[in-house]
């Protein structure tokens, strides 16, 4: 029998005076008490805005004969995706012809039975008998959207939560129908609208996640995807869209991890082992990238972004072959796709056909591009005509590229001049004697089997680890943070880094030297061979380095400043974030510069074993170059390796558009605002540098 509207009313008073469980307590007694379904009703509607979906649909459950109560059931689980729940409550819906209760609920029948115009038909009569029909416009909507109407579905949408500002469906619904149109703004707006209405919808809070990570603010999709997965830890959806957060805010292991734990929950997801090979990709994991990438093609062969991400790592793993063939077969696909077309100008370009790639990338629209693939448009443009001597054109294309970069920064943004105050910082406690530089313990780890190849980015290293690669007798670590853990928990002494240095005694060095080598072990790399430690910019922490591991050795890469600084403008960072001088041409001639400075002052205090090389000589003489290396290394020149070693050099050969003229002649006008400091730089390393035209 019915409540007492008064009690009701009472309950609903105390619900928005914020007493939510007082509310609940008089209206679940009213509903069991009485057996009100209105009651019911309204306890629903009260967990609802209280997060607690569950908890709504127990109230209504004892209701499924009443009007109201099945159809905000029923609104609830087909919300949720739960759509045989939903049909068998549907069977509680009589179905006469004027009754447009019974028509929305034919039409859901219909809808997920795949019929769409039957859908939009049975919800065309219910309009028409109940034009303020709520769920009839939300379900008309549905269907006119997955017929791909998208404009009619949003304007349907719209129509329902006018008429039911509380319908939270339908505010999801909208959000997802806007995002899908590319309205990100509105999209979020209906979606964050419906999480209002009800708190725990985690499709909505899971769209509005996807949502803001479209609009680039990886952050806030985290908050919403960490949101879902407290409640539900095992949704794979709700992990690989916070993992794409988390690769996005520069936190590469902890993606891979939930990459990891979504393919654990689905094995076969194709997008989610695409998305792991990029990660990898990124991270110069090319063996298991690659595996990431066939994998995903395995499930999904008709992918063209698999095919040119799994083009890309080929052709950086020195495998021409596999990258023309991911090529051609991605185009066989989809001829226009941009991807596939900037590895193709890529492949055309390193065969020494800049003009074939200029071509291909000019039936290219860059500005129908999102912004990090325009950032690979325009640097890829920029070589190509670099190649082909148009300087000019060459160079404004990678300051647009640059542009974008620092635009899309992933991680925390820091000041362009961080890295040089950090560079003085270390001259500082070097001319204070770099106290601390010369410490001695008795049978510690001395690091003999180390040895760190530094220098300034774009001198050399990642030519150098080309060659090395896959010695049998070396373990190569790039562009892994094992040295900069260490140097971050030095950072945090008192004194703060590098003056902690001079504190230390030999138990904090035996804590550091455990955290490298633990460091290195997360790596992958087993104890029993010599390790190359490769990373960027590294070359100042060499003080360290001496501290903790005297017999450590350095192997430190040169080449001409101002062929440095143009290269490092010409190409993009992999980590930007860190690097956000390297955007402007002025940004990297200065911190190369205090990082030339560094090094000079650091050289009087190193003990360590040290092999300087020069990119020239690695260019001209590689096999010579590579020789020196592998005896400062202590490791043979194994025959097979070496066949393998020139195979990656004859792959990696760009063909220059002047061999005898340096190339950064070409870029002569351009480098002007920082030719005099670099060319005085140049002449203090030995290298010529032609009189002013």
């Amino acid at each position: 029998m019915p409540s007492d509207p008064h009690r009701i009313d009472h309950a609903l008073s105390l619900a928005d005076a914020g007493r939510h469980d007082e509310a609940d307590t008089l209206l679940a007694h009213l509903a069991r008490q009485d057996r009100d379904p209105m009651a019911a009703w309204h306890l629903a509607r009260v967990r609802l805005g209280q997060g607690n979906s569950d908890g709504a649909l127990a109230a209504l459950a004892d209701f499924p004969d009443d009007p109201l109560c099945n159809e905000r059931a029923r609104e609830l689980l087909v919300g949720q995706r739960r759509n045989d729940e939903a049909l068998a409550l549907l069977r509680h819906v009589p179905r006469q012809p004027a009754d447009p209760r019974g028509l929305v609920a034919t039409a859901i029948e219909r809808h997920v039975a795949g019929d769409f115009a039957g859908a939009v038909a049975a919800c065309r009569q219910a309009l028409a008998l109940a034009p303020a029909h709520a769920p009839a416009h939300n379900h008309l909507a549905r269907a006119l959207h997955n017929l791909g109407h998208p404009q009619a579905a949003i304007a349907e949408f719209e129509r329902a939560v006018a008429i039911d500002p509380g319908y939270p469906e339908a505010w999801h619904n909208l959000g997802h129908s806007l995002r899908a149109t590319g309205q990100l703004e509105r999209a979020a707006d209906a979606l964050q609208r419906a999480l209002r209405v009800a708190p725990g919808y985690r499709s909505a809070r899971q769209g509005l996640g996807a949502t803001l990570l479209a609009m680039d603010r990886p952050a806030d999709a985290l908050e919403a995807f960490d949101d879902v997965l407290r409640h539900d830890r095992d949704n794979a959806e709700a992990l690989l869209h916070s993992a794409l957060c988390l690769q996005s805010l520069a936190a590469p292991a902890k993606a891979r991890q939930r990459f990891e734990q979504a393919l654990a929950l689905e094995p076969d997801n194709a997008w989610a082992h695409y998305c792991l090979g990029i990660l990898l990709h990124e991270q110069h994991e090319l063996p298991a990238a690659r595996a990431a990438l066939q994998r995903a093609l395995k499930l999904h062969a008709s992918s063209p972004d698999a095919w040119a991400a799994l083009a890309a790592v080929a052709e950086e793993a020195g495998d021409p072959t596999q990258a023309a063939i991911a090529v051609n077969t991605g185009l066989t696909l989809s001829p226009h796709h941009a991807l596939l077309n900037l590895e193709a100008a890529r492949i055309e370009r390193r065969a020494g056909k800049p003009a074939a790639a200029l071509q291909r990338l000019g039936g290219i629209d860059a500005r129908r591009l999102p912004p990090r693939v325009r950032q690979r448009f325009h640097y890829e443009s920029g070589k190509s005509l670099d190649q082909a001597a148009a300087g000019d054109q060459a160079f404004d294309s990678f300051a647009q590229a640059n542009a974008l970069a620092e635009r899309e920064v992933r991680g925390p943004h820091r000041s362009p001049d961080a890295l040089v105050r950090e560079l003085a910082a270390i001259r500082h406690w070097l001319e204070q004697g770099a106290p601390g530089i010369d410490a001695t313990d008795a049978g510690a780890d001395q690091g003999a089997d180390l040895c760190f190849l530094v220098g300034f980015p774009r001198t050399g290293q990642f030519l150098l680890e080309r060659l090395l690669r896959d010695h049998p007798g070396l373990a190569i670590v790039q562009d892994k943070p094992t040295l900069e853990g260490v140097v971050g928990t030095v950072a945090g002494l008192p004194g703060a880094y590098p003056a902690a240095i001079a504190a230390l005694d030999a138990s904090d060095r035996a804590v550091l030297r455990r955290k490298y080598r633990l460091a290195l072990d997360r790596a992958g790399v087993a104890a029993g061979r010599p390790v190359l430690d490769i990373g960027p910019l590294r070359l100042a922490h060499a003080g360290l380095v001496q501290a903790l591991f005297p017999k450590a050795r350095l192997l430190v890469t040169h080449r001409h400043p101002l062929d440095v600084v143009l290269r490092n403008f010409m190409e993009p960072q992999a980590t930007p974030a860190v690097f956000p001088a390297f955007q402007t041409l002025e940004g990297v001639a200065g911190l190369f510069e205090a990082h030339a400075a560094t090094w000079q002052a650091l050289q009087p205090h190193l003990r360590l074993p040290v092999l300087e090389l020069r990119h020239e000589q690695l260019v001209a003489a590689p096999e010579d170059v590579l020789a020196t290396a592998c005896e400062f290394l202590g490791i043979g020149l194994d025959t097979d390796w070496q066949a393998q070693a020139r195979a990656r050099l004859e792959h990696g050969r760009r063909p220059p558009a002047d061999p005898v003229a340096p190339h950064w002649l070409r870029y002569r006008t351009r480098l002007a605002p920082v030719m005099a400091s670099l060319s005085a730089q140049a002449r203090r390393q030995g290298y010529d540098v032609p009189d002013p035209v």
